[in-house]
């Protein structure tokens, strides 16, 4: 974390985490080494057994152990209990992102994976508060992030709305989206293409949560060196333009493509512009 802050120029106000439920207790050592940094952890909670190989798609995304319906029905709550215990006695200040992107279909819990309706995703996610509200912990913040709607997601997976577990069992609104480039179904797509749909979608919850793009990069384009400097510059000021928009988490992994910030010079300078300038506009305010 030390060296992205170095890179990005700012210290991180975020930092992202991913934990399947192979992990017994939560990592102890991300998260005190996250506070220690001044950054608040979030904690991708993701109801599975994720393959080694880190492959996107994974290829064992049918895991029958995970549906969305045993979760609901107390065949996890041991495990579950467990994490909410071991957090409550942590005492920290924690967003917990559950089961992610459930409008896609790429983990277990996903639309139309394994039987899974948008009606046992709200079920699943209330049966889980519930345990952690018992247990205590009260510092726990619930993330809700469902991925931007566009040609990843299942066709028939339906809006956003049909997710959302309501108000008052969801503290932040997330967001998932990702500029892929040619590698993706919808070629090269600037940041308020990205992210338009999904951000009237949350909105048109009603609710005054605020909002977070919890996952976002672009590619590399390979034609034009300076389109991922460009696409970083823009993305940063329309975000900046969206007043319910409060955060943004970069994906800084060289995983499916090379979205890091430092993938080339050029972005990563337009990163640390990009950076500098909302400092600037945040200490004016």
């Amino acid at each position: 974390m030390r060296a992205y802050n170095a890179m990005a120029g700012s210290p991180a106000q975020w930092m992202l985490l991913f934990c399947d439920w192979t992990l017994e207790h939560p990592p102890w050592q991300a998260l005190d080494a996250a506070l220690e940094q001044g950054a608040v952890p979030i904690l991708t909670w993701e109801p599975w057994h994720a393959p080694s190989t880190g492959e996107f798609p994974s290829p064992v995304v049918e895991q029958p152990r995970f549906t969305l319906l045993q979760i609901a029905a107390g065949e996890h709550d041991d495990h579950i209990r467990a994490w909410a215990q071991d957090l409550a006695r942590w005492g920290q200040d924690v967003v917990l992102r559950f089961a992610h992107e459930m409008n896609g279909n790429w983990y277990p819990w996903g639309a139309g994976v394994q039987g899974n309706t948008p009606e046992h995703y709200v079920q699943a996610w209330h049966h889980v508060r519930d345990i952690f509200e018992t247990a205590g912990a009260e510092r726990v913040r619930w993330c809700w992030a469902p991925n931007i709607p566009d040609g990843l997601t299942a066709e028939n997976s339906g809006p956003l709305t049909d997710y959302f577990p309501g108000p008052e069992a969801v503290d932040l609104l997330g967001l998932d989206g990702y500029n892929w480039g040619s590698a993706g179904p919808a070629g090269w797509i600037e940041p308020s293409a990205l992210f338009r749909r999904g951000i009237q979608e949350l909105r048109s919850l009603g609710t005054d949560l605020p909002i977070i793009i919890t996952e976002t990069a672009s590619a590399e384009d390979p034609e034009d060196g300076g389109a991922k400097a460009a696409w970083i510059t823009q993305l940063f000021a329309h975000l900046q333009q969206q007043g319910d928009v409060r955060a943004a988490v970069w994906f800084h992994l060289d995983k499916e493509l090379d979205w890091r910030i430092n993938s080339s010079p050029r972005a990563r300078t337009a990163y640390r512009n990009a950076v500098a300038q909302l400092g600037q506009e945040v200490m004016q305010k």
